[in-house]
């Protein structure tokens, strides 16, 4: 296998890798050109409010729309646009606060650079740590790792200055150690880095850790949780925790048809339906089911991890109650891993075989969606396309996992009842 891969042509490697730059260099481009004034209203503003009220020893007011409302505009945000609130656990607040000690339009820029280069860090991670067959040559590895970080989430996070960088890196960290046989250490990596802004993404990952009776990270997720936890009760106080449970029980900021989950999904083709609540819960508590399946074939087959964990991570996206696209950066590192994985398949022997190129479709898909999505209000059929390119993610990998795992089920049906007893 290694001659035919080492002969494989390397023109479409290049031109992915072509492609991605292109595509990077605009990303930077928008980047350069947005002005400083507007520093003040992108993401990042939430988070700088929140920690200059506790810099200025006023951590209990970080929820407060109030105090958060004067606080934005004597950053330098305009009366007009001054509703961006902080809806992030209390200890992203605190991470964030050495920031406080530059000007709004400087911390937005220093904080953006700080989640590309933990964008790249996270996918170097992966890319050591991943099952790359030795006859792939250099070029292909180059090209999946620009395209993972090309995909659309990468731009709205570095523009609007979100936090997603922390939790990519939070997952490539595990997927690294996981590779390592460290279970314990992979979970609390990934449990402190998404209990630090964004919990919710993690609960399919969750699940696809019970499922795989991977206990040692289950602990070591509750672990991480905990310390961050604790870090936010520090520098936040305790009461900080019951403002952050009543801004999130009301996200007037985050409307469910603008999401791009499950939640997203029915209410852009409801509305404001009744049970459209619960139609998004269900779904996505089935999701966060089918991960947990993947888990158990996981557990049953090692060899299968990676697949089974790229449609664990993209059913976790789907579940999440609150998503949007700069979220869907945590797909990039489970991205390079599933690649490298198929790289190695016997199907693969030319790269890029159909089934790479079925997973590249769907990641340039995935982007185009997001995008789509942007300028999306309507409430109708055929609702948002995001949630639904996820589902088709999801459904590529778990077809892989069932595909790869097929003779094995096929045997164990072979087997008297007594052998399988």
């Amino acid at each position: 296998m290694g001659n035919a891969l080492s002969e494989r042509p390397r023109w479409f490697a290049a031109a992915l890798i072509a492609v991605a730059s292109i595509v990077l260099a605009h990303y930077a481009q928008v980047w350069t050109v947005v002005p400083a004034s507007l520093a003040p209203t992108s993401d990042f503003a939430g988070t700088y409010v929140a920690s200059t009220l506790i810099g200025s020893g006023h951590a209990q007011q970080i929820y407060d729309p109030a105090s958060e409302r004067q606080t934005l505009v004597s950053s330098g945000a305009p009366a007009t646009h001054d509703n961006i609130p902080f809806e992030n656990p209390p200890a992203a607040a605190v991470v964030a606060l050495p920031f406080t000690l530059l000007g709004a339009g400087a911390a937005w820029r220093a904080w953006s650079l700080l989640q590309l280069a933990l964008m790249g860090l996270s996918l170097l991670l992966v890319t050591r740590a991943a099952p790359w067959p030795a006859g792939l040559p250099r070029l292909p590895r180059v090209a999946i790792v620009l395209v993972a970080l090309a995909g659309f989430g990468t731009g709205l996070l570095f523009v609007e200055g979100q936090w997603d960088g922390v939790s990519v890196l939070g997952l490539a960290s595990a997927y690294a150690l996981w590779r390592r046989d460290r279970p314990g250490a992979a979970g609390f990596a990934l449990g402190f880095t998404a209990a630090i802004a964004k919990p919710q993404l993690v609960i399919g990952i969750a699940a696809y850790m019970i499922g795989r009776r991977d206990w040692r990270a289950v602990g070591g997720a509750l672990a991480g949780a905990a310390v961050t936890v604790i870090v936010g009760l520090v520098g936040a106080g305790p009461r900080a925790f019951g403002s952050f449970v009543t801004a999130i029980a009301t996200p007037s900021n985050s409307p469910t048809a603008q999401m791009q989950g499950a939640s997203g999904l029915f209410g852009s083709l409801l509305g404001h339906a009744p049970g459209v609540f619960l139609l998004a819960a269900g779904a996505g508590i089935a999701a966060a089911a089918v991960a947990g399946w993947l888990g158990t074939v996981a557990h049953r087959r090692p060899d299968l991890f990676e697949p089974s964990l790229c449609a664990a991570v993209a059913l976790s996206l789907f579940a999440s109650p609150h998503l949007l696209g700069h979220d869907l950066t945590l797909l990039a590192p489970v991205f390079v891993a599933g690649l490298a994985w198929l790289a190695g398949r016997p199907s693969e022997r030319r790269w890029p075989g159909l089934a790479t190129l079925g997973v590249l479709a769907a990641w340039v898909l995935l982007s185009f969606a997001s995008l789509g999505d942007l300028s999306q209000n309507n409430v109708g059929v055929p609702g948002r396309a995001t949630p639904w390119v996820l589902l088709l993610t999801a459904v590529v990998w778990s077809a892989l996992v069932a595909g790869a795992a097929r003779p094995e089920l096929a045997g164990r049906r072979r087997l008297p009842r007594s052998a399988v007893a």
